[in-house]
């Protein structure tokens, strides 16, 4: 609800697109530039791409301080399908175990402090693939999200049930929550039953938008890409079947402050909505465009299915030869806001993270723990999930130390 191979950098000139003026503010300490204009009411951030060594000086743990997860030992602490966590202000970390459909809840030295839901229709429980994400709801609430059961369910800080808030529009994909608890959310952008077209890669829009607390619409975002998939059709044009194109684009966003940060991964540029559904900030980032080859397309999908026995290897690299190119790989793999008012974007072609200031300038780089899918991050601390070689799930909690220089 917050909520992925190194590649050549290249430094570009940084291009103005519109009347801009520096100010000693438009730089970073890092010596990293941003220009900031004004069009017609819209804040547009231009920046430049930071070299490799426009590092912050900011610092993980060596080790994480908190490590939730075990082999077999039928427990709590044995994970299966995590879909994010969050961790709350007394240190407790709540997380949403879909494998189970419950929210499994460890006191700060890893302890078992209760298991909130299960799996059924009824008030507090959850369906298949659920819960999908969890955060604090403003006051002293944590909600969790039942997409395929359309809604969001609501728990006081000891695991009791209050309500359930049923979604009310076609958003059901919810993304997170603003601060006075609206609903960030999308649907569609899929295949659906409904396609038809001819085979090769398809791009259906989805529609994005802010719920209010009750789960009815409160401001449309307008229509984004969804993602890229590879369909196949039949000879009257209806869909037959598809997959997900391994370098296919798509949308990603967050909650970044009171903003909805929403970014279209064709190109190297975030849209900032206000809660009202306008539009306040563009903030850009020179990048660094590559294509994909046949010859890496190829080398995914040997990858991919390495671990396979020869005949059946065999036969999956068949079913995907004839998988036609996207024309560019993503801008970017990743959007996070953290709690001091950072945005944060994954790089596609290495571990780091672009770190941007509550303005949109770019401040430097930050490489965060290797293996580390990052569900949230507060001033001090980032909070994740990781697999080891034999598959195990772990919850871990890392140190960060946010150093000036």
């Amino acid at each position: 609800m917050k909520k992925l191979s190194p590649g050549p950098w290249q430094i570009f000139p940084l291009l103005v697109l519109l009347p801009a003026c520096e100010s000693p503010e438009d730089a970073s300490p890092y010596g990293l530039r941003a220009a900031v204009g004004d069009s017609a009411g819209v804040i547009i951030v231009e920046n430049e791409q930071p070299a490799p060594d426009s590092r912050l000086p900011w610092r993980f743990g060596a080790q994480p301080s908190l490590s939730i997860g075990s082999v077999g030992s039928g427990e709590a602490d044995q994970l299966f399908r995590v879909t994010d966590a969050t961790r709350l202000p007394d240190g407790r970390i709540v997380i949403a175990n879909a494998g189970s459909n419950e929210l499994r809840v460890f006191n700060p030295d890893g302890s078992h402090a209760g298991t909130w839901g299960g799996r059924g229709e009824g008030p507090g429980e959850f369906t298949s693939y659920s819960p999908a994400a969890v955060a604090l709801w403003p006051g002293d609430s944590v909600a969790a999200a039942n997409p395929w059961g359309n809604r969001l369910s609501l728990f006081d800080r000891d695991g009791n049930h209050g309500r359930g808030v049923r979604l009310g529009t076609s958003l059901r994909n919810i993304l997170d929550l603003l601060p006075d608890g609206k609903i960030v959310a999308s649907g569609g952008g899929g295949l659906n039953a409904t396609m038809t077209g001819t085979t090769g890669l398809v791009r259906s829009d989805a529609e994005w938008g802010i719920l209010a607390a009750d789960g009815t619409l409160h401001a449309s975002l307008g229509e984004f890409p969804g993602s890229e998939f590879w369909a196949t059709f039949g000879p009257d044009g209806s869909l037959q079947g598809g997959r997900p194109h391994p370098f296919g684009r798509g949308t990603l966003g967050a909650v970044w402050g009171d903003l909805v940060a929403i970014g279209v991964q064709d190109s190297y540029e975030i849209k900032a909505f206000a809660a009202d559904g306008s539009l306040v900030r563009i903030v850009r980032r020179e990048g660094d465009p590559k294509s994909p080859t046949r010859a890496d397309q190829d080398a995914y999908w040997e990858r991919r299915y390495s671990d396979l026995p020869k005949d059946e290897r065999i036969e999956r690299l068949n079913e995907v030869k004839d998988m036609p190119l996207v024309d560019a790989y993503p801008a970017f793999a990743g959007i996070m806001a953290d709690r001091a008012g950072y945005l944060w974007v994954r790089e596609y072609w290495s571990a780091a993270w672009t770190v941007f200031d509550a303005e949109g300038r770019v401040r430097g780089l930050v490489e965060t723990p290797p293996g580390l899918r990052t569900f949230e991050i507060g001033e001090d601390y980032i909070l994740g999930w990781r697999y080891d070689e034999l598959g195990v799930e772990y919850v871990q909690l890392w140190s960060l130390e946010r150093s000036e220089g």
